[in-house]
């Protein structure tokens, strides 16, 4: 799993990027029956955006476009590194001001909690330390802060699952470990990003990103939570030779396109989130990131707005 940094001028708050996603199924309702009769069709999810891009220009669009931004605690800046299992209640705080500096702020955030706690949630046998005390961490932490932020809609970062490569009723139903996480969770944010695209990526990616935005719904359901997947307008960057690389628009209109249209029993997903840190990957000169910028021949506040407004226009996209 990979963490990126955010807000560097400030604080550095920390994002992990996490790997994983698949299920079973296929589409009950057609087209037709949805677009052509208009029956029963799917109220047309709602666009949210995590940055670390606050320009003026960015923010004007979002508003125009009623598209809410996402606020973030991340496991860095509150997590106490001299004991395991444990958060501090001073740093937690401070990372809780920094992302809602008014107690009584309202908005959407998601808790950046990952590596090893995560991987123990998923792996680890149920009866074990290691299990237990992940369980606890993750419990506490979200208590914490919706006492703390109480008009904040709070939910965790990956959660529920997603995987790319075991895709089976058996990795979905892991959602029964942390049964008591996700009805405590206000929302639900699971990642869906793109790993690869060797040889086609319809052929590639279509399969899961159907799959596990099938399961993810089900999930949703199954808690009566709201449930908003992250996606990238970049390859993911734990491939090697792709990673970081920009996907291609009409392969990100078919991404996009795929999780608008996916339902299970009848519903979709309630939103999804962009989530984006290149001002962080163009601080850290990222050669991918970089590539791009020297191309456009713009500075790079202007390459970003315009990156940012040209991929969010096609999440607008009716289809």
């Amino acid at each position: 799993m990979l963490k990126l940094f955010l807000n560097y001028c400030v604080v550095l708050p920390l994002f992990i990027l996490s790997c994983t996603s698949k299920v079973e199924k296929e589409e009950i309702t057609s087209n037709i029956v949805h677009y052509k009769f208009g029956i029963q069709s799917v109220t047309p999810p709602k666009l949210l955006v995590t940055t670390d891009n606050n320009s003026e220009v960015i923010n004007q669009f979002l508003q125009k476009n009623n598209i809410q931004k996402v606020g973030f605690i991340n496991d860095v800046q509150f997590l106490d590194p001299n004991k395991p299992f444990t958060f501090s209640p001073l740093l937690l705080d401070r990372e809780l001001t920094r992302a809602f500096p008014n107690t009584q702020e309202s908005g959407i955030a998601y808790i950046d909690l990952e590596a090893p706690y995560l991987e123990y949630l998923m792996n680890a046998n149920i009866n074990s330390s290691e299990f237990k005390r992940s369980k606890k961490l993750f419990l506490e932490v979200l208590a914490y802060a919706k006492k703390a932020r109480p008009n904040v809609k709070w939910g965790y970062y990956y959660v529920p699952f997603t995987t790319y490569w075991s895709r089976t009723k058996a990795f979905y139903d892991k959602d029964q470990r942390i049964t008591e996480i996700i009805q405590n969770s206000d929302v639900l944010f699971p990642s869906i990003y793109i790993f690869y695209n060797k040889v086609n990526f319809s052929l590639e990616n279509k399969s899961y990103l159907k799959e596990n935005t099938e399961q993810v719904i089900r999930i949703a359901q199954k808690y009566n939570k709201k449930v908003y997947p992250l996606v990238m307008t970049r390859y993911h960057p734990s491939n090697a030779s792709i990673g970081n690389e920009t996907i291609a628009e009409t392969d990100f209109r078919a991404y996009i396109a795929t999780l608008k249209n996916t339902t299970y029993n009848g519903k979709s997903v309630d939103g999804i989130m962009l989530w984006n840190a290149d001002g962080y990957s163009n601080h850290i000169q990222e050669p991918k990131l970089t590539q791009e910028l020297k191309k456009s021949k713009q500075n790079f506040e202007q390459f970003y707005d315009q990156y940012l407004i040209e991929f969010i226009s096609i999440m607008l996209e009716k289809k």
